[in-house]
């Protein structure tokens, strides 16, 4: 009774031996299970494919590729402005003044003669002012000076005609000439921005084109896009103060006006999203 009583005591603690023994492996298990399974998340994330950006709120994982693409169009401007001024001197303010408006009225007709539009000849500046005489002796007042400065616009074929406008209106009496800008109408500098600005994305898409197939990748979004214009307007081309006599002596033709070309370059800065070939 003594023997069978004390295995039965011994047969009793084995399962629990065993259930404690299971537990630990199963726990061990459980730990290698998770270790691996982070080991596996570290792995995930190193992955040369998931750059991120700082950003970039979405989270679009992939290699980003920041791109340029260049527009340029180049054409002859179809607009062209200077100024003519007018001095005239007299003993009296009111002297000078109507001398002035004498020879003013007669180089705005000759202005409207040739074809000008009124609405492009515009007063810019317009004074009266003391005529000061200065030698050895010093300076001295020697009566008034009235001065007007009108700015002249001409457009499309009228800016061949320029030189000849011109040399007549300094026949007219004009004693003064400052310019010229060549810029473009406002029509056709929508026109040009349009198709600089087609011509830059289309260079962009070129261009990106080739680094996905050269790196063999695909492009899988777009992340960011920037446009850069230009300035609005071409830039001054100066034409020196012209001598009256000077230039009355070049006859009908007058001075030589060369327009040249406006270029007009737009940009598109384009950050792509590459991902691989699946």
């Amino acid at each position: 009774m003594l023997a069978v009583s004390g295995i039965r005591r011994v047969r009793g603690e084995i399962p629990t031996v065993y259930a404690l023994t299971v537990s630990v492996v199963a726990i061990a298990a459980v730990l290698a299970a998770s270790l691996y399974a982070m080991n596996m998340l570290s792995s995930a994330s190193s992955v040369p494919y998931s750059l991120q950006t700082g950003d970039s709120g979405e989270g679009v994982s992939g290699v980003r590729v920041p791109v340029r693409g260049v527009g340029i169009v180049k054409l002859k401007p179809d607009r062209m402005t200077f100024t003519l001024g007018v001095e005239a001197r007299g003993a009296t303010p009111l002297e000078a003044s109507n001398l002035n408006s004498e020879v003013a009225g007669r180089v705005v007709a000759s202005l409207l003669t040739n074809g000008v539009d009124e609405k492009n000849i515009k007063t810019s500046y317009i004074a009266i002012n003391p005529d000061w005489k200065c030698d050895k002796d010093g300076c001295r007042q020697e009566g008034y000076v009235a001065v007007n400065i009108v700015t002249v616009a001409l457009e499309d074929n009228l800016i061949q005609e320029a030189p000849k406008i011109i040399s007549e209106a300094i026949q007219a009496g004009a004693t003064n000439l400052q310019g010229a800008w060549f810029d473009l109408k406002d029509e056709t500098r929508k026109n040009l921005r349009d198709s600089a600005l087609q011509k830059a994305f289309a260079d962009a898409t070129a261009k990106v084109s080739k680094i996905a197939e050269y790196l063999n990748m695909r492009i899988k979004a777009i992340e960011q896009v920037q446009v850069s214009f230009p300035e609005e307007g071409g830039g001054p081309i100066p034409i020196a103060r012209t001598d009256v006599a000077v230039a009355a002596g070049q006859g009908a033709g007058g001075p030589p006006i060369m327009a040249g070309e406006i270029t007009y370059t737009v940009t598109v800065d384009i950050t792509y999203v590459f991902e691989p070939l699946s």
